[in-house]
């Protein structure tokens, strides 16, 4: 994977100040397999010195205007910077950047005031907010300290979620009953099994699988995206499951009896944003594994990927559904009218839901070890039961 980083994170001494600002998760992504670093400075892209004078966002202003601490209007070098930063990233296939976080180029969700005081206001930087217009996702270098830090943590032999460019290069993930995992070619007789009962798909919105190659295409095409698991039941011993000798190892699990995932929401242009997708075999409904399985997904989310918001979405006739969506704590935003066709062609609504990272946080730190508050996580015997 490609990623575009400013330069000075990598410790080219291009700051305002002729310094460098060196950064240890910069450093980390220069020894992972796979990934290929692109350096860029907007600023000096945009013509500017080292030195220069520093230079604020006016956030007063609702157009971008950047001046200097000498007053200067300086907003038309960063805005050539930030195209000449656009072309670098598009030329180098970057779908993700890494910047310098405050930054007036680079910032990425606070950026000083204009005052030169100190005070920091929401906003980007302009590089930050041309990239993400252009659909590339901007993370600074804290952002993704925490992210590396959540990744090593949960999984210290494993690629960061963040750069997973497909569903097997994905962590694998447990839950106290479940392991998700990416789809293989593997597992198509068992996805052919759930996804050709056709009321796993008329709720779900997609057609029915009629012949094995059906499913050995969703396999290709879709389960191989990134951030897209298969679900898999845990096997205890007395299902079969061999921990006789006492070894550390993976979980022994059953067939695969569903799919879960973060998928591009079709409704949004943000590109901190993911939707929320599933299906469960039909003998797997009302145990509550879909509940179980979204929490975690959820957590992978807006821990390992530093996303902003998840949505999910139902049609108005699905409750089983609206139910596992309101026990992981999302909130109802309202109905697309005629959203889309559903298999039989006619026309569907879709209830819409969201989920914020701070809703998730703030619920996560009031909660006893996740098991939060009654809003957000219900108890395990609820949701069980749903």
């Amino acid at each position: 994977m490609k990623i575009a980083i400013s330069s000075c994170l990598l410790g080219e001494p291009c700051r305002y100040d002729g310094r460098s600002c060196p950064s240890e998760a910069a450093r980390l992504l220069q020894g992972l397999d796979g990934v290929e670093l692109v350096p860029v400075c907007p600023e000096v892209l945009g013509g500017l010195p080292v030195p220069r004078s520093p230079s604020e966002i006016d956030a007063a202003e609702r157009v971008l205007r950047v001046t200097s601490a000498e007053g200067a209007d300086v907003t038309a070098a960063f805005m050539a910077g930030a195209q000449a930063a656009l072309e670098a990233v598009g030329e180098g296939g970057c779908k993700l950047a890494v910047l310098k976080a405050k930054s007036p180029s680079c910032g990425c969700g606070l950026v000083y005031d204009g005052t030169f005081s100190g005070a920091l206001v929401p906003g980007y930087g302009a590089a930050a907010r041309l990239l993400r217009t252009e659909g590339v996702r901007v993370v600074d270098e804290e952002q993704l300290a925490a992210v590396l830090a959540s990744s090593a943590a949960r999984h210290p032999d494993a690629l960061p979620a963040l750069f997973a460019e497909t569903s097997a290069a994905c962590p694998v993930l447990e839950t106290e009953r479940l392991v998700l995992r990416a789809i293989g070619p593997e597992d198509a007789e068992d996805v052919f099994a759930y996804c050709s009962d056709p009321d796993v798909g008329a709720d779900a919105g997609w057609p029915v699988h009629r012949t094995l190659d059906d499913s050995r295409a969703f396999i290709e095409a879709v389960a191989c995206e990134p951030h897209v698991f298969g679900v898999f039941e845990k096997l205890s011993a007395a299902d079969g499951a061999d921990g006789s000798d006492g070894a550390v190892s993976e979980p022994c699990t059953g067939p695969c009896i569903g799919s879960v995932g973060l998928i591009p929401d079709p409704q949004r242009r943000n590109v901190d944003a993911l939707m929320l997708g599933y299906s469960l075999a039909k003998p797997a409904w009302g145990r509550g594994y879909m509940t179980e399985a979204s929490r975690e997904v959820i957590r992978y989310g807006f821990e390992e990927l530093a996303l902003g918001l998840i949505s999910c979405t139902h049609y108005l006739f699905n409750d089983r559904s609206r139910r596992v969506i309101e026990k992981c704590g999302f909130e109802r935003e309202g109905i697309i009218h005629a959203a889309e066709p559903a298999p039989d062609g006619t026309m569907q609504d879709l209830e819409t839901y969201y989920l914020t990272r701070v809703s998730w946080e703030e619920a996560s730190r009031e909660s006893a070890p996740l098991c939060a508050n009654p809003k957000l996580w219900q108890s395990t015997q609820e949701v069980r039961a749903e």
